[in-house]
Formats: C-alpha cells, structure tokens, sequence
C-alpha cells in the first residue's frame, strides 16, 4: 500500500489540503496503474522556522528526490 508523505508551511484550510491530496493521489494512480483505494495521502504542517529540521529529521538525503532549496543537500 503506498503512502504519500507531504509536508508544508501551515495556514492552508482543510478543504485546500484534501484537494492537495486528492491529485496527489490521483497522478499516483495515472502513472503506476494503483488502485486509488490502495493510496494513502498525509500532510502534516511545519512552521517556517522549523520546516528544514523536520524534514532532515524524517529523510535521508538520498531519499529526496527532489530537494527545496531550504533543504541542504548531501552529495
């Protein structure tokens, strides 16, 4: 069962969010074929000031894809 992790600055109310995560899910779903009742979708809210700690605290470096430029990258 795949799981979709996203983290963002908060003050996004939640009907922003579920539509986050619904075409989160839905491209999830478009290109690898997955049942939609197979994809879970999180957002959880990290302040500014806390947002590159929490995100080095729960990845590897090697395991951002795509890196923002807040977020040091490791090479």
């Amino acid at each position: 069962m795949p799981h979709i992790a996203i983290t963002l600055y908060p003050g996004r109310d939640d009907a922003t969010k579920r539509d986050i995560a619904e075409k989160m899910q839905q491209q999830y779903v478009e290109t690898f074929g997955t049942d939609a009742e197979a994809v879970s979708v999180s957002i959880v809210e990290a302040p500014a000031e806390e947002f590159t700690e929490t995100i080095q605290e729960r990845y590897r470096a090697e395991d951002l894809y795509i890196s923002s430029r807040a977020i040091p990258t490791y090479e």
